[in-house]
């Protein structure tokens, strides 16, 4: 059967065919005129028509109808749907790889069923042919069916392997990093193309493509060439979502909440609802007014002897409930007292105190204090007698040399930034005899190309990702020769020439003295302006305050050194469900924070047990549920051509334009359009003989 592409030039041939029928009929003239000569002299009238009753010549009027119609139908172009074999019309085989997300947003209601369903759709499209690798992703990327397993089992039974997908698939409580398991599926597909058409290596994500979606990574890195990327969103039951976080307020010492909500949430009224420790409702609600894109928050009121300690809060009159639970400090977090000897205007950019200060103080969730060591006018003030943690950043007085070797030999962390070979000699005592310094000769700058990220101090940086530090550059250095060849001394970081740039010595009383043989001030460095700067000196402090620092707040999917637990021999980590999580016994020196809740400490001191807890939450990305734009990705650099967005309303669409250019392919191959204007030139041809030989005969009959 055949169809038409233009079926409007179908239908004016129609209407056009029947036009020689209406000349054959209508009005003529006499034939043939025969002049009188008795006529001449009198006045001219019109000729009489006649109306014909019959038609006179019906080749030539049907030769001028199939013409006409020939000619139409040529214009309409028509063509003839024909089945085609499997194995003509499917190609070689497509790399596809798909990603499903299974971050803490997609807890959500109805939006699991909603991923099942479109895999399903996804997988239902494939060829025998086809390649296919599944991986779920949130703040990491897990592997749940390899590109191995699909090629080496029967595309008969391949069925079970879908269904395994979908049994392991299960939403954590962790971040969305899309941008990464976006870029490590497209090289794994990358490298392993079987074909060199535009869809033989595809990324398709299923995703809720919500706002707290990290991708920036998307526009720092490049995407591989002929890897094509289709996203899917997904959709809850019922859009918009209040999410619930902790925060604290430094200067009254308050316990406070942060509600959040999505810019699609409803507008309206929600409610706090405290909690004791047995999950019971304490006090009274604490109603909230929030509008759709805002963030609002409330103090916790404090305990009293009519009122028990309120062990967390709920968020009610929320559809979704995933992040709408936080635990509280069960005691209020004690400040970390900081000490510090060098430059006391904490307003002076030139001084290393000015970007100290700038980042103990944005720390909400540790209360970070700085005290001073020596006053203004050089004279040294005795230090508090559990200091844990010095930071030294210029010449010191001789008298306070003695207090800093005793915190030192009590376990205590020493960091100090070498600014000049005078200061270094006035910290000499803390150092191993016979170390020599000297001012090093930089050309122009000097990059730190050599870290130890399996220290303590670097661990932060262990990801490649941001181990590089030759970005920072370095003006000013000291070397320092006559390091001990024993295990007291370790170098941490090394300067392009060789030199030490960071080094650890311990102390025989278990204490550790980090240097940095260039100072963090203008004059010797941009370490104070580089993204690693803050990190590095948290990580100090975590180290001095190993207790305080599994007391803070975390992240769900956040992993933790055991030495940043507890440096006691006998100890258990407990799960918000009571379970044991970890204990001395444990085989892996990470632990995983992977649900959110209270988790407990306990560890066997000296003085006794002692438990903390560290208090993990959905990270606040996760509350930020509404829908990214479509074009998200075209404004992170990616092609059209490349990055596609399928919603429901553009995959009809995108199904009538391939049906479209399905036609379209199939009337160019076909070209029956060729065959009908020549029929229909023919037919003209073969009228005009028709017509002359016609009119020859009229006249010749006359």
């Amino acid at each position: 059967m055949f169809e038409f592409l233009a079926q409007n030039f179908a239908v004016a041939g129609g209407v056009l065919a029947a036009i020689p029928v209406l000349l054959h009929m209508l009005r003529r003239t006499p034939a043939v005129r025969m002049p009188f000569s008795l006529v001449r002299f009198l006045s001219p009238t019109l000729p009489k028509t006649t109306r014909r009753s019959r038609i006179e010549n019906w080749p030539l009027m049907l030769l001028r109808i199939l013409a006409v119609s020939l000619i139409a139908l040529a214009f309409s172009r028509p063509f003839q749907r024909i089945a085609v074999t499997q194995d003509s019309a499917a190609p070689a085989g497509r790399r596809i790889a798909i990603l499903l997300d299974s971050s803490a947003s997609m807890r959500r209601d109805g939006i699991a069923e909603s991923l099942l369903l479109q895999f399903r759709e996804q997988t239902a499209a494939l060829q025998p042919a086809d390649i296919l690798s599944v991986s779920s992703f949130a703040q990491t990327t897990r592997t749940l069916l390899t590109a191995d397993e699909w090629r080496q089992t029967d595309p008969a039974s391949r069925t079970a392997l879908l269904q395994r997908v979908e049994q392991q698939w299960q939403p954590d409580w962790t971040a969305t990093h899309l941008d990464s398991a976006m870029l490590e599926a497209a090289e794994e597909v990358s490298r392993e193309r079987l074909g060199e058409s535009s869809d033989a290596a595809s990324v398709i994500v299923i995703t809720d493509f919500q706002e707290g979606s990290r991708l920036d990574a998307l526009r720092s890195s490049a995407w591989p060439d002929g890897v094509r990327l289709e996203l899917r969103p997904v959709k809850p039951e019922q859009s918009g979502n209040r999410g619930l976080s902790l925060a604290e307020d430094q200067k009254s010492g308050r316990v406070r909440v942060r509600v959040t909500a999505s810019g699609d949430a409803p507008s309206g009224a929600c409610t706090l609802q405290p909690f004791d420790s047995q999950g019971k409702p304490v006090g009274n609600p604490i109603p909230l007014d929030i509008a759709p894109g805002q963030r609002r928050t409330a103090a916790m009121p404090e305990a009293t002897e009519n009122q028990p300690q309120i062990a967390g809060v709920e968020l009610l009159g929320d559809p979704h409930p995933f992040d709408n639970v936080v635990d509280l400090p069960l005691q209020q977090q004690k400040t970390r007292r900081i000490l510090h000897a060098g430059s006391t205007d904490a307003n002076d950019e030139e001084s290393m105190r000015y970007y100290l200060q700038r980042v103990f103080d944005g720390q909400e969730a540790e209360p970070l204090e700085l005290l001073d060591l020596v006053t203004a006018d050089g004279m040294p003030i005795p230090p508090p007698a559990d200091s844990k943690l010095v930071l030294l950043t210029d010449t010191i007085p001789a008298s306070l040399a003695p207090t800093l070797t005793q915190i030192a030999d009590q376990g205590g962390i020493i960091l100090a930034a070498i600014k000049s070979a005078e200061m270094a000699s006035s910290i000499s005592s803390l150092l191993p005899a016979g170390l020599q310094w000297t001012e090093a000769e930089v050309k122009d700058y000097a990059i730190m190309t050599a870290t130890n990220s399996e220290s303590q101090l670097l661990a932060p940086f262990a990801d490649a990702r941001f181990s590089d530090f030759s970005s920072i550059r370095f003006w000013h250095y000291r070397k320092i020769e006559g390091l001990p060849q024993d295990n007291s001394v370790q170098v941490l970081a090394r300067f392009d020439s060789g030199s030490p740039a960071i080094l650890e010595i311990r102390t025989p009383g278990g204490g550790r003295i980090f240097l940095l043989t260039s100072g963090w001030n203008p004059d010797d460095s941009q370490l104070a302006l580089s993204s690693r700067f803050p990190p590095l000196l948290l990580q100090v402090v975590r180290i001095a305050f190993p207790a305080e620092a599994a007391s803070q707040l975390h992240d769900a999917g956040t992993t933790l050194n055991i030495t940043e637990l507890t440096q006691e021999k006998q100890w258990r980590l407990q799960r918000p469900d009571g379970t044991t999580a970890a204990d001395q016994s444990s085989q892996d020196a990470t632990i995983l924070l992977n649900e959110p809740g209270r988790w407990i400490l306990t560890e066997e001191t000296p003085d006794g047990p002692r438990a903390s807890s560290l208090l993990v939450t959905v990270a606040a990305s996760e509350s930020r549920t509404e829908p990214l734009p479509e074009g998200q990705l075209q404004a992170l650099g990616m092609a059209p051509d490349v990055a596609v967005v399928r919603t429901n309303d553009a995959e009809k669409q995108t199904t009538d334009n391939n049906a479209e250019m399905d036609a379209q392919e199939l009337e160019s191959q076909q070209k029956y359009w060729r065959y009908l204007l020549l029929a229909g030139m023919a037919c003209l041809l073969l009228e005009s003989v028709l017509a002359a030989a016609t009119e020859r005969k009229q006249a010749a009959a006359i």
